[in-house]
Order: C-alpha cells, then structure tokens, then sequence
C-alpha cells in the first residue's frame, strides 16, 4: 500500500515537472533570473528588478534541488548538462509580480515528493518589457508584431479611467491567435444580479473581478487567426486594469489595430445661436426738426403763426424721442442693478469659501 500511495505521488508531481520551454520565448527581451537559497541565514526572498520605463514579466517559478556539486548550488541555468543535474518542480505563485519595476517575493522551501527532499533554492525567471512596446487598447495605434502586450488605460500606476469603449483587431497571416493574461484586476458591482454588468474585458469571453495569480488562465486560445479584444468601463468605480500578451502559432506575425469606440458629441447647426451684428442708428436733421413752411409769398408765415399741423407732427416726434430716452435710462438701471447683484454674490461665496478652509485647517 505504502509502495501504491508513493508511486501516486511521483506520477503527481512528474505532472508539475515544469518544461524549460516557454510557450512565449520573448526572444526580443534579455532573459533574467533572481533565485533565493533556504539553506542561509534570514529569510529568504526573491528579488525581481527591471530598469526604468520597463515592466516585469514573470515566465516561471520552480524550486530545485542539485543532485551533484551540492556546495552552495543556489541557481538553475539553462544549460544541458545542469538538467539531469538538479531536481526541480513548479511553483506554485501567491504573488503577481507582473507590471511591477521592483518585486520582492517572499518564499519558502516545500518538501518535492518528486525528489524525495526539501527544496534548497527557489528561483524565478523573468524578463523586461519596455512601456513602448505595451499598447494602450484605447489609444489608436497600429502596427506588426511577432509578440505583442496590451494594457488597460493607465496601467500599472492608476486604475484605468471610466466611460470607456475601446477594442484591438488582431489578425495572424497564418495560424491562430493565443492570448495570455499577465495582470488582471476589473471592477464588478455585480448590479442587477449580472455578473461583469459594469466593466469587463473581453478576450475569448467577457471577464471582471479580481484574480489571484493562481486564478489567471495559463492560455486563451483562439480557433481562428483573428480575434478581438474588447474592454468596457462604465462612470463608476474602477480598478488597476489588465495586462495581457498575443502572439501567433508557429511564430507568425500578427497586425494590430486599436482605437477608441466611443464617439465625440458633435453640436448641431440647429443649436448654435448667431445674433446678428449690431447697426448703427443714423438720425438725419429732417428727422428732427422738419424744415418751417413758406406762405404764398415766399414767406414765413406773419405774426409767428405757425402751421398747427405741423406743430402736432413735431411734437409727436419729440414725444416719441423722449420714451425712447426714457426706456434707454430704465435699461441702463436695470443693468446697474445685475452688475450690483454679481458683486454681492461673489462677496458672499468668497466668504464662504474662507470659512470652509478656515474649519478644514483647524481640524
């Protein structure tokens, strides 16, 4: 029985036997490694760095055990020789370090029922990934890549913003396309009793909510050599985003093209107000004083008598002059009386404002 249950757990353990193939080779990105020894004083620590401008991506994690040279084996190299040399198994990450500069994990040393002995070092392979080459899926842009990144607006350094609708088309020449999760984190309210009902990122099937490294698919693969992926925010909460990498089998290139898919208010013609330009008013002296009658004679008129029609018509005019003063006075008031009005409520929310501030500091 006992012979039974230790065959069970080498066929168990032979299944997490990691391959030192990866199926992303990031061959345009130097390869490092940062490996943490359990047989040394303190506790141990992996610690992951990249340059500026540059994002962490962790490719593996596995403990090791050397079966020869036994003194102060630390580290697996990918060398031949050193694979029948160590013992190693794969790790299991409760840490993502994934879109970090800096990344410091703090590991220990599991029993690996594959080789029959406590792990003597844990190592982590990584790479660096330049900002440039991590396209922002809101952001039109377009290109041919052979491996390629995708993020979320504004990872990794704040939650991406609201009220979005963008999308990239990948298309392979040849091949299918695969997609893997690096990072993910959107926000889900889960109102009206609908799963990713807010915001949700859609990349082989709509996705929301907070995964644990443990939790994001290893691989997202296609059954064709297009897909689009599509990424929705509403006006609310929000959270760190996604990071995400495509490539095509076999190596194939693949094109890329994203924008943005909300569309910018126009204003119609029907709502903008043109006023028309300001005349001036030109009033000629006839318009005034009309020019005194002449009697038969070629004359004025004997004894000052003046037409009484005449006179009427003149004072009608004069009349009319008069209420249009009248009503230029009463307008001229009536804005003297805004101006006033501004002035006091302006005074009033300054004060109010000071008093705010006032309270604010004295807490």
């Amino acid at each position: 029985m006992y012979l039974l249950l230790f065959l069970a757990a080498v066929v168990t353990s032979l299944q997490t036997v990691i391959c030192m193939d990866d199926n992303f080779l990031d061959t345009n990105y130097p390869h490092k490694l940062s490996s943490s020894c359990f047989r040394v004083k303190g506790i141990p620590v992996a610690k992951l760095s990249c340059q500026s401008n540059s994002l962490i991506k962790v490719k593996k994690g596995f403990y090791g055990i050397p079966r020869v040279n036994k003194n102060n084996t630390c580290a697996y190299e990918y060398h031949a020789k050193e694979w029948k040399s160590h013992c190693v198994q794969q790790a299991q990450m409760h840490q993502n370090c994934n879109g970090e500069r800096t990344c410091a994990m703090h590991v220990s040393n599991p029993f690996l029922s594959r080789c029959l002995d406590y792990a003597w070092y844990m190592q982590v392979n990584y790479t660096c990934i330049p900002e440039n080459n991590v396209y922002d899926i809101c952001q039109s842009r377009s290109g041919q890549v052979q491996q390629g990144f995708i993020r979320s607006p504004n990872y990794p350094y704040r939650n991406y913003t609201s009220d979005q609708d963008c999308q990239c088309k990948l298309t392979a020449a040849k091949g299918i396309i695969k997609i893997k999760l690096l990072d993910f984190a959107i926000h889900d309210d889960g109102s009206k009793g609908k799963t990713c009902a807010s915001d949700w990122l859609d990349a082989g099937g709509q996705r929301c909510g907070f995964y644990k490294p443990e939790q994001i698919p290893k691989m997202i693969e296609t059954d064709s050599n297009q897909a689009i992926i599509k990424f929705h925010s509403d006006s609310h909460q929000s959270a760190k985003g996604f990071w995400l990498e495509f490539s095509a089998s076999n190596g194939h290139q693949v094109s890329m093209i994203c924008k943005s898919m909300k569309k910018t208010p126009v204003a119609s013609v029907s709502n903008l107000i043109v006023e028309p330009p300001e005349e001036p008013i030109i009033v000629s002296a006839t318009q005034v004083l009309p020019p005194l009658e002449t009697n038969d004679n070629g004359g004025e008129h004997e004894d000052g008598d003046i037409d009484t029609g005449k006179i009427s018509a003149t004072d009608k005019h004069n009349e009319n002059l008069a209420g249009s003063s009248e009503d230029n006075t009463t307008e001229d008031y009536v804005d003297k009386v805004q101006i006033i009005t501004g002035v006091v409520v302006g005074c009033l929310i300054l004060i109010a404002v000071i008093i705010v501030i006032v309270l604010v500091f004295r807490r």
